[in-house]
């Protein structure tokens, strides 16, 4: 028998129990060992490339400002600007067009605060077009305000009127620009140097877009001219009209313009020029001549206020409608954008004749038949007298 067989059952069965607890235990250690320091092997491993992601920046940052200027550059000139130049500010510029051509012309550094500027201004958007005179360099604020000052326009600004014929307009021009009227008179003889098609009237008369201009201070008449017919172009090109059809387009445009005051009228003239032409409705299909009373102050040299005597009604010209059926040789004056699109497109209608039944507002009626023009003229007749 063995030293264990002198123990009891009982203290056997202890001593196997502390000694199955006592190899749980070393195990447990050693696990808690090997454990700790796998958990820790993350943390070590992020510190270390942090720590050289650092020392890797710092070397970096030291070279960078040791090597590269990191100093921003300002996105304005200090001003106030020096010397001067000429910027042209064109019709439906937005704040954006106007700042890229500022830095175009050298007036301000950057467009980002000149736009800011603008759109920050309610006064911004009374910037007139038209060619202002300038410093370079200046400052994005004083740019804006030099722009909003109409002292800094430079030139002559001259307004032509929808309307005048050639006689008319010359003076203007001559008024506001020092330019002589003979200068332009002459200049206007050869009219298709300046590229308008040659046409039946022979003349240039109509082919002036009227509207505000700005004369640059050494214009010439033909650079005016030149300038005016190429806002015309611009104007019938932009409403596709086929360059054969610029001469009719203008000729009715322009009897529009002057046979009726108010817009909404346009259309109606325009439309009963067309009926009268094709002999519409109780015409029977015989062309009616127009007999507008327009034409006979274009052969008078009237003003359009003025009526017609039966003498001058009866006076051989091309231009007068009374005693020639058909549309004028050519333009009777300048027509605008709302008459160009009245050619375009005029109301459906059998009109053949209109009157004015009040003078004073410019109040037209249109009648199909003569006896219902018979009823419009009693009506203006009636107003008139009336009115003494």
């Amino acid at each position: 028998m063995s030293e264990d067989d002198d123990l009891s059952f009982d203290e056997l069965a202890q001593n196997q129990t502390s000694e199955t607890a006592n190899r749980k235990g070393r195990r447990r250690a050693g696990r808690k060992r090997g454990g700790f320091f796998l958990s820790l092997l993350p943390v070590l491993l992020v510190i270390a490339v942090v720590a050289g992601l650092g020392y890797g920046g710092f070397q970096g940052y030291r070279w960078l400002t040791s090597n590269v200027s990191v100093e921003q550059e300002a996105a304005d000139y200090p001003g106030p600007g020096s010397g001067e130049v000429v910027v042209e500010v064109a019709e439906g510029d937005t704040g954006a067009d106007i700042a890229a051509t500022l830095v175009e012309e050298g007036v301000i550094k950057t467009t980002g605060p000149f736009v800011g500027a603008f759109s920050t201004s309610p006064d911004a958007a009374g910037i007139e077009p038209g060619v202002y005179r300038l410093k370079q360099e200046m400052t994005s604020i004083d740019a804006l305000n030099a722009l909003l000052d109409p002292a800094n326009l430079a030139g002559h600004r001259v307004i032509v009127p929808e309307g005048l014929r050639m006689t008319q307009i010359w003076p203007l021009l001559a008024d506001a620009s020092g330019i002589p009227v003979e200068d332009f008179e002459e200049a206007a003889e050869d009219y298709t140097a300046f590229g308008i098609p040659e046409n039946s009237a022979g003349t240039l008369e109509g082919y002036l877009w009227p509207g505000r201009y700005d004369i640059p201070e050494e214009a010439t008449a033909e650079e005016v001219i030149a300038m005016m017919w190429g806002r015309m172009e611009e104007e019938l090109t932009a409403r596709e009209i086929p360059p054969e059809q610029w001469h009719e387009t203008l000729t009715i445009a322009s009897l529009a313009e002057l046979e009726v005051r108010n817009a909404e009228d346009y259309g109606k003239v325009v439309r009963t020029i067309r009926n009268r032409l094709e002999g519409t409705g109780e015409a029977d299909g015989t062309p009616m001549p127009l007999q507008f009373d327009s034409t006979v102050h274009y052969v008078t040299g009237k003003s359009a206020s003025v009526g017609t005597t039966d003498a001058e009604r009866q006076t051989k010209d091309p231009y007068n409608t009374y005693v020639n059926t058909g549309l004028p040789p050519g333009p009777i004056a300048a027509p605008g954008g709302a008459t160009l699109d009245a050619v375009i497109a005029p109301p459906e209608g059998d009109w053949l004749y209109f009157v004015s039944v009040n003078t004073d507002t410019g109040e037209t009626k249109f009648a199909a038949t003569w006896a219902e023009h018979e009823a419009n003229v009693k009506e203006w007749q009636d107003w008139a007298a009336a009115k003494g």
